[in-house]
């Protein structure tokens, strides 16, 4: 029995090796159906390369570092405030979609940065290789804070990239809601008074400036041609030339060239239009003064009128001519006619100034608000 067992042991084992052995080699057999296509893909090279090329690994950061979001000169310690909403990478995207300024709580002191602006790629691949940024936060109609004159929202719509601008490069406040009486009947002027430093938005599109009646016509709405044929992104961020152009932010006279024609291009100051702007702030500002010599004063004055402090003073903290009040806060009583006027000039110097494009954006807007806030006041003895 255990003679019978060992040599089984044996022939099992012996059997094994010819199994391997002839398993080892592949045999052939009749070929299978035809499977079903596959649906095409995308040329996993080419589709990456689109975005992770030399201007992003390198000429983006170093461009961006040189920008004022960069640079950090953009964020502030908001403590809290709505001020997040634009000054700190949490407060901007808590607050983005939701079209609002006003943060719903504190957030860490973050500088701006790319996350800021966008959300990442590989989410939306199939749209930004269509053409559209998907990965910017924000892309589509945007509905300001602020409201028009008869209360209603103001839907602005620039176009893709330069829809994510809107959102900070909105005012804070209007001249309707500026210029409205307090519970004590009085205009209120303080230091902050004007629609706060991100009024890009309103002077494109021609609005929210306190429109007095006057021979200089006011533009259509949304009309002005950097509005109408190029957009935020074709201006501010063309390509990279010196410390200009692609995530600087600044325009390059290259791309200003594109549209603006002639040897004289030599500079931002195209046929002398932003000097014209700063001769007519001048004057308002001295007309304002003029008016209400015990409550405004002009900084760095460049002026030939004869002046005196403290209606004028040297701080170099201050930009050339720049207007300000005393001191304190103003109280204007609403029924006071000359008051009035004046508030709604100021409005419209600090509306200008706060651009800091000196009506680049938009320059017939910009000049009818001058020169009939100016008319205005020279009819007040």
């Amino acid at each position: 029995m255990n003679k019978f067992r060992f040599f089984s042991g044996i022939i099992i084992i012996a059997l094994s090796f010819v199994f391997i052995q002839c398993t080892s080699e592949p045999i052939a057999g009749p070929e299978g159906p035809a499977g079903q296509d596959g649906e095409n893909g995308i040329d996993g090279g080419n589709v990456c390369l689109t975005c992770h090329n030399v201007d992003y690994k390198v000429v983006q950061p170093e461009t961006y570092a040189l920008s004022g979001h960069g640079t950090g000169t953009a964020h502030i310690s908001h403590g809290g405030t709505s001020c997040a909403a634009c000054h700190t990478n949490g407060g901007y995207i808590n607050t983005v979609y939701s079209e609002t300024l006003t943060a719903s709580s504190a957030f860490p002191e973050e500088r701006i940065g790319c996350t800021t602006c966008h959300s990442g790629g590989h989410a939306s691949a199939g749209l930004a290789i269509s053409g559209t940024d998907a990965a910017l936060r924000s892309v589509s109609e945007y509905t300001l804070n602020q409201k028009d004159a008869n209360g209603n929202d103001v839907n602005v719509h620039f176009g893709n990239a330069s829809n994510n601008c809107i959102h900070c490069h909105q005012p804070r406040r209007n001249a309707t809601s500026a210029l409205t009486p307090n519970t004590s009947g009085n205009i209120s002027i303080s230091s902050t008074f004007g629609p706060h430093y991100g009024n890009q938005t309103a002077l494109l599109e021609g609005m929210f400036g306190a429109e007095v009646t006057g021979a200089t016509v006011y533009p259509t709405k949304s009309s002005a041609v950097h509005r109408t044929g190029s957009s935020c992104a074709k201006c501010h961020m063309g390509p990279k030339e010196g410390n200009t152009g692609n995530h600087t932010m600044k325009p390059n006279l290259n791309t200003c060239k594109t549209c603006h024609t002639g040897a004289g291009i030599v500079n931002y100051d195209i046929n002398a239009g932003q000097t014209k702007i700063k001769n007519l702030m001048m004057e308002l500002a001295e007309e304002i003064v003029r008016v209400r010599s015990t409550d405004f004063r002009i900084a760095n004055y460049t002026g030939t009128k004869p002046f005196t402090s403290p209606n004028i003073f040297t701080d170099a903290t201050y930009s050339t001519n720049q207007l300000t009040i005393m001191s304190g806060t103003l109280n204007y009583a609403s029924t006071d006619d000359v008051k009035v006027r004046v508030a709604k000039a100021y409005w419209n110097w600090r509306y200008l100034y706060q651009d800091h494009s000196y009506g680049l954006h938009n320059p017939k807007y910009a000049e009818a608000l001058l020169k009939n806030s100016i008319a205005n006041l020279k009819l007040i003895p």
